[in-house]
């Protein structure tokens, strides 16, 4: 009876043991790459977002050229989330604005 109680009591302690392991160094998944818009500032430095939110640029070199214009990146959020890191950067399209005159050919019948 006492030979049959070892290899359970072993098979029980390796399984608790292999358990700890798991939850002592758990499997951190990928942070998620996010888009954000906004407009740069002038030194290229930082990006103010569309809701006033002020985010420090970690590689400012990827938005070279693009001071001052209204952009739209695709970026990881750093954890303490006051800067981002820039994977890919586009400038946003402003919305032309349209005048009719009354002498356009729309107007003329």
């Amino acid at each position: 009876m006492k030979k049959a109680l070892l290899p359970l009591a072993l098979m029980l302690v390796s399984a608790a043991t292999a358990s700890a392991q798991n939850q002592a160094n758990p499997v951190s998944s990928p942070k998620k790459a996010v888009t954000i818009s906004g407009q740069l500032s002038a030194d290229g430095k930082t990006l103010v977002g569309e809701n006033d939110d002020i985010w420090a640029i970690s590689n400012p070199a990827v938005l070279a050229g693009r001071e001052g214009q209204q952009i739209t990146v695709k970026c990881q959020l750093s954890p303490d989330k006051s800067s981002i890191h820039v994977f890919f950067a586009k400038t946003s399209i402003t919305e032309a604005k349209y005048v009719a005159k009354s002498g356009d050919a729309a107007f003329r019948r």
